[in-house]
C-alpha cells in the first residue's frame, strides 16, 4: 500500500494475512524495496495499491522482479470485487485506497458497513448488506484542517503558537491550539456520526463502523458510538484480491495497463 511518502505492507500465506509494517520510502531503489519487503524470504507474487509517482512504483516492480521472477501488479479499481459493486458512475475515479478499504471492510463484516480512512484527507464510504457501494464523503483530514486555518488567519496562527497544552482531549477547549486541533477532530467525528446515521437509514438497517488511516487514533475518541479501529483495513482488501484464482492463460484481473 504506497501512500504519497509511506508504504505499508503484509505477507499473505496460509495463515492469513501477517502483521503489518511502514517505512518512509523517500529515496529507495529496487534493492531497498526488496531488503525491506522481502528480506531474502521466498515471495510468490507482489500485488500492490499505488498513489505514488512512477520512480517508487518502477523501484518496487524491479524489487518484485528480483524477488519473484515476475512484476508487480498494481491493483485499480474496478466495476466489481471481491463481493462489492463500486457506486461510482465512472468506477475507475474512485481511489484505489478507497476502494481496497471497501472491500476489507465489506469482508471483514459481511454486511452493510461505513469505512472512514483518515489521513491527510478523510474518506467516508458506505457499503449496504448486498455489497453494493452507496458513494460517499472526501473532507480534509484533521492536520490538514489544522494548516488551512494556521495559514489563512494569522491571529489563531500567533494565538496557536503560543497557546499551551491542555489537561484532557474531552469538553470545551481552554487556549486556542486545543480548540483548533480539538475542533477539526471533533468535526470530523460529527461528519462521521452524521454520516453512519444517513447511512442506516438509507439502507434499512444497522451499519457497522470501520476507522482506518493514519490519523484514526486522533479522531476515534471523539466518537460517541462504536468503531472498530482497523489499520491493515486496505492490506485487507489486497489480501481479499490476492485469493480470488487467477486462470494462468490470461493477466491479472486488476493488473495495471
Amino acid at each position: 500500500d504506497i501512500g504519497n511518502s509511506r508504504v505499508k505492507w503484509a505477507r499473505l500465506g496460509a495463515d492469513g494475512l501477517g502483521q503489518q509494517s511502514a517505512s518512509s520510502y523517500a529515496g529507495w531503489t529496487g534493492i531497498d524495496w526488496n531488503t525491506a519487503l522481502f528480506s531474502g524470504e521466498r515471495v510468490e507474487r507482489v500485488l500492490a495499491a499505488s498513489v505514488a509517482g512512477p520512480a517508487a512504483e518502477a523501484a518496487l516492480d524491479a524489487a518484485a522482479r528480483a524477488a519473484t521472477g515476475q512484476p508487480a501488479q498494481f491493483v485499480k479499481t474496478t466495476r466489481a470485487a471481491a463481493g462489492v459493486v463500486n457506486g461510482y458512475a465512472d468506477p475507475g475515479l474512485l481511489g484505489v485506497d478507497r476502494w481496497l478499504a471497501v472491500i476489507g471492510a465489506y469482508a471483514r463484516v459481511g454486511g452493510a458497513c461505513v469505512v472512514a480512512d483518515i489521513g491527510t484527507a478523510a474518506t467516508v464510504d458506505v457499503v449496504a448488506a448486498d455489497g453494493r457501494h452507496r458513494g460517499g464523503y472526501i473532507v480534509p483530514g484533521p492536520r490538514l484542517m489544522v494548516a488551512s486555518l494556521l495559514g489563512s488567519t494569522s491571529d489563531l496562527a500567533a494565538h496557536h503558537a503560543s497557546s499551551g497544552a491542555t489537561r484532557s482531549d474531552a469538553g470545551f477547549a481552554d487556549n486556542t491550539r486545543e480548540a483548533i486541533e480539538r475542533g477539526c477532530r471533533l468535526a470530523l467525528a460529527a461528519l462521521i456520526e452524521r454520516s453512519l446515521a444517513d447511512a442506516e437509514r438509507s439502507v434499512g438497517g444497522r451499519c457497522r463502523l470501520l476507522l482506518t488511516g493514519g490519523a484514526a487514533a486522533e479522531v476515534l475518541p471523539q466518537l460517541r458510538g462504536t468503531a472498530e479501529h482497523v489499520p491493515d483495513l486496505v492490506l485487507q482488501g489486497l489480501a481479499e484480491l490476492a485469493r480470488i484464482p487467477v486462470p494462468t492463460s490470461t493477466p491479472y484481473p486488476h493488473s495495471k495497463v
